[in-house]
Parts: C-alpha cells; structure tokens; sequence
C-alpha cells in the first residue's frame, strides 16, 4: 500500500466516495466520522495527509484542526479542508490548516492536492529528521 490517508467526514457517502477514489490512486485510507476519532487516529496511525470536512457534529473541523496542530505528534500532518463554506477560510488558516477543496470538488482536483501536499509532507518529514539530529548534537557536545 501506499501513503496513508485518514479522512474525516460525518456523511458517509462522502467518506465512502473521497476513500474508493483514493484507494485506486493507491493510497491506504483510514476513515472517521467525528473530530475526537480523527484526533486518536493521527496519533495512533500517523497519517501522511488528513482530509478534514469543516462542519461536523461535536468538534467541528476547525477545532479538529487546532488540536492536531497543537499536540506534538500530529503538529506536521498536513490537514487539506474539505468544505462548501468558503466564509470559514480564515478561521481554518488561523487554525493551521495546509489547503481547502471546496465542495463539490472535481477527482483530478482532489489527486493534485493530495499529491501536492504530500511533497510538501516529504520535505517537512527530512526537516523533521534534521532537526531532531542537530538536536542530539547539541545534547552530546561537549562543554568547553
């Protein structure tokens, strides 16, 4: 399988569709129907990308979004919103999410920002891997 994807959406025909779609593009889809699941999903299944409906029962997408971004295992996951309210643009950029797709969305747009927000992940993820290393760097120089 290739990258993973969790996807989040509380209409199932929208997880069902956006999950078929991705799947034969070759991704490894998890899904979730609500803004508590997805926060344990990141966490615990460390997704490439999160596809992330804005208005959902209970925590909304923008809160979903602020908790993942806050928490350090799931800061640098990039989130793409999917929405068909562009009036939440800016609170969802406040929130820290990466791109929107709005509804209704077209399938080549959907792959070309999966595939764009995965390069993007790639290049944070050696950022990552660099970071942590100049960090193991510092706690074992020696004192002079």
């Amino acid at each position: 399988m290739g990258d993973r994807v969790l996807v989040v959406d509380d209409e199932r025909e929208i997880r069902d569709l956006l999950g078929n779609f991705l799947e034969d593009e070759g991704y490894e889809v998890i899904f979730s129907s609500n803004g508590e699941e997805a926060i344990d999903l990141a966490k615990r299944d460390n997704p490439q990308v999160i596809l992330l409906d804005a208005k959902m029962p209970g925590i909304g997408g923008i809160e979903t979004c602020k908790r993942l971004k806050s928490a350090k295992e799931t800061a640098f996951i990039p989130i793409i919103m999917i929405t068909g309210y562009a009036d939440r643009k800016t609170d969802a950029i406040e929130a820290g999410v990466d791109d929107f797709l709005y509804k209704p969305f077209s399938a080549t747009d959907l792959s070309i920002r999966v595939k764009s927000i995965l390069r993007m992940r790639y290049l944070t993820n050696e950022l990552e891997r660099v970071t942590v290393y100049i960090e193991e760097l510092e706690k074992n120089r020696p004192q002079v």
